[in-house]
Order: structure tokens, then sequence, then C-alpha cells
């Protein structure tokens, strides 16, 4: 790693002065790219700013050493509730994209703070850390406890992260979860998402005789390429109803993304004797397995009769996760609105996740409340070029997380100093 100047000769951490933004600028310049899958820097990052803070070093909680798992926790006193402050270290690989700028460099042009990571989501972890050591410096609580979980491997599965907390960690004592992805869809903080939705991946295989291409017009000839390729035309076009919604909240529909990648074949000459192509279906919290299992062997099925082609799905029993949802009513959501209200003078409405988070492990394991997605940041911005963050956000953000806290942390009789309490969805102050 390059230790940059006035860093530390371990890390490379430069001093922040406990600048959110100067935090989050050298996370982005520690890579941590997932497939890849090693968030050793990141972490050691992490621990060295939370300690810088004046928080406790972290606990390390992992699969393997590679891939390691950071939770800090700080007990105000006894009494009121556990709050959870969660985030992933990891981020998509560069891969193919074109930027115009340097991906881990943390440039920064006006409001923008540019870099990989920058929304999804290293700009929250660094204001998750402030966040937690405003309240541990300020001695305004006096019950309650916050946790900070920062996962690995949270852009490629899991196993390493949020699946392996779920199998090992109880719940952690929480009450609830609050996940700082990148929340915005327009505008930062324009929703607040009571809900994401989970993905079932599958695959439609098609098989035929791997020969010599030039004899294509043989009788008995088949392209399993060309079979594979009607099969996911079909499932482009196919329409998974969505469950009845109990909060009236969702605004998404369930979703078939298919010919994601197309796996098999040789190559110029050689007609494939196996080609399979990657489906997922986005899926909204009560839809389960059998509802994405039963249409899509159904539609292939008779793409299969219709076209004599060789097809069968392969349903991935470890791609499958559920949608979640919290209560509207529920204190997290209502610490949430009172922090928005405070820091933003609005409260944004409420909303489903499109994607898919952390919360589908955590929620289902530790049977407790989780927001998906409350972090500065639009979606549209993450998995791309030229990802960058709202500086204004990002610095908003810290003060979002230290005000959620707060309400959701004291007991019940302090909770009226820091909620005004009532729902008023999608209102101004």
């Amino acid at each position: 790693m390059t230790v940059r100047p006035g860093g530390d000769p371990v890390t490379g951490v430069p001093a922040t002065g406990g600048d959110v933004v100067e935090m989050a600028r050298a996370l982005i310049r520690i890579p941590s790219p997932n497939p890849g899958g090693d968030e050793r820097a990141v972490a050691g990052a992490l621990t060295e700013l939370a300690v810088d803070a004046g928080l406790p070093a972290p606990t390390v909680l992992e699969r393997s050493s590679e891939r390691p798992n950071l939770l800090v926790t700080l007990d105000f006193g006894p009494g009121g509730r556990h709050l959870v402050l969660c985030g992933h270290m990891d981020t998509k690989p560069i891969g193919d994209a074109s930027w115009t700028v340097d991906p881990l460099g943390a440039e920064i042009d006006g409001d923008r703070l540019y870099g990989l990571g920058s929304a999804d989501m290293k700009g929250a972890l660094a204001a998750m850390i402030l966040a937690a050591a405003d309240l541990a410096g300020s001695g305004a609580l006096g019950a309650g406890r916050l946790s900070l979980l920062f996962t690995a491997d949270e852009e490629d599965g899991a196993y390493h992260g949020a699946q392996y907390l779920a199998e090992t960690q109880g719940h952690l004592g929480a009450d609830a979860v609050l996940i700082g992805e990148p929340g915005g869809l327009e505008d930062d903080y324009d929703a607040l998402h009571l809900g994401s939705r989970g993905i079932a991946r599958l695959r439609a295989v098609a098989r035929g005789r791997q020969g010599h291409s030039s004899l294509s017009d043989a009788a008995g000839t088949r392209n399993a390429g060309v079979d594979a390729a009607h099969a996911a035309v079909a499932l482009a076009g196919l329409s998974i109803p969505s469950p009845d919604d109990p909060y009236g909240i969702q605004g998404w529909t369930t979703t078939v993304n298919t010919a994601l990648a197309f796996r098999g074949g040789v190559g110029f000459g050689v007609l494939p004797g196996r080609m399979g192509v990657d489906t997922e279906v986005r899926l909204l919290p009560g839809t389960g397995r059998d509802d994405v299992r039963v249409p899509v062997a159904k539609l292939v099925a008779e793409v299969a009769e219709r076209t004599g082609a060789d097809l069968e799905v392969e349903f991935d029993e470890q791609g499958y996760l559920p949608g979640t949802v919290s209560d509207p009513s529920g204190p997290l959501p209502e610490a949430v609105r009172a922090a928005c209200r405070r820091v933003l003078g609005t409260v944004p409405p409420d909303a489903m996740f499109p994607g898919t988070t952390d919360a589908a492990f955590l929620q289902p394991a530790w049977n407790v409340p989780v927001l998906p997605a409350f972090g500065p940041g639009l979606l549209r911005r993450a998995h791309g070029a030229d990802e960058w963050v709202s500086i204004a956000a990002l610095r908003r953000a810290a003060g979002l997380y230290a005000g959620v806290a707060a309400a959701f942390c004291a007991p019940a009789d302090d909770k009226e100093e820091h909620d005004t309490g009532g729902r008023e969805r999608g209102e101004g102050p």
C-alpha cells in the first residue's frame, strides 16, 4: 500500500482531523474490490479511524482472515434500546467501466466526491464513525447501546459477511438495524426505505451435441446457443405476480432480468454442446421460492416443446434471498423521521428499496426490524463509472445517524426529548 504524507506507516491512512469528507477519501483510496475478496486493508483503516475518533477498537468477526467483519459497541447506560448501524466495506470491481477520473483518487469537484465506493458505501461508513464519536463525546445519552457493524463480502454473496454473521452471532442483542446503503432515488434522502427486494438466481440451460459448425444444416443438428437465446427471449417477457402488500408502501414490482450472461460454447467453428443463460428475479417481500420456480419451469418447458430444444432450469439454491419489510410505525422508522425533521427539515415518504442488501440475511436470522438503505448517495451512481457522492449529503449523514441513534436508543421516558411523535410521511416539518 502506498503511504501518503502524514499517514500511518501500516495502513497508509492520512490524518483526517475528524472530518467526514477526509475520512471518506481515506477509505476510497484503499481498494476493496469484490469479487477479489480481501477487506483487510480497508478494515485496518476503519479500525484506525475509529480509534482516532475516540471509539473502542473494533472486535473482529471472521470466517476467514482475509474477510474480516468489524464490530464496535458503545454502552450508554442501562435501559433504552440497542441500535446497529451497518455498512459493507467492499465495492464492486472497476471492471470495464470507462472512468473520467481516477476511481481510487477520491477527487473533489465542487460538491462531488468521486471514487469507487464513494456512494456505495464508504462515505456512509465514515459518517457512522463520526456520529458514534459525537454521541460518545457529548454524553447526551444516558441509556441504550449503539453498535457499528462493518461487513465484508456484501457485493458477492455475503458468505463471509452478513451470511456468516446471521449464522453465528445471534442477534447481537440488537433491537433494530439501520443499513447505510445509498438510499436516494432522485435526490439524497428522498425516500425512507422500509424494505428491500430479494433475489432468486437461476440458469436456463440448453443442451445439444457439440460438433463442427459447417454441418449446422445437417439433419438433427442443433445449436444450443440459439436454443438458450429462445429461452432468454421468453423469460424476458415473463411476469411474476407481486404479493399483497400489508403496508401499502412497495411501489416496485417483481422483475425478471435475463441474458445477464451466456455461459458455454467454444468459439468459431464449433456448435456448442451446452449453453446456459443467467437470469435473476427481483422479489418483493412475500414472494416464495415456488412463486418463482413454478412459472419459470413451466415457461421453459413450453419453449422446449415448441422448438424441440433440450432445455432445463438450474435453480441456485444459495441464490435465493427473500425480500424484507418493516412496520412503518415501528420505533426505528419513527426515529429516522425525527432525525430527518431536524437535519433536513422534511420527512421522506415511505418506499421500497429496489436492490437487495444485507437485510436479506440479517432480518430473517435476527428477527428484528432492518431498514435496508438510509445513506448518502443515489443508487444509480453505484456500480458504474464516475461514482460520486454529494459532499453536502455526506456531511448531513453524520448528523442524521447521530439523530437516529439518539431518538431510538433513548429510554421511553426520554423519547419526547428526541422525537416529536406521530407519523408525517412525505410532509415538511
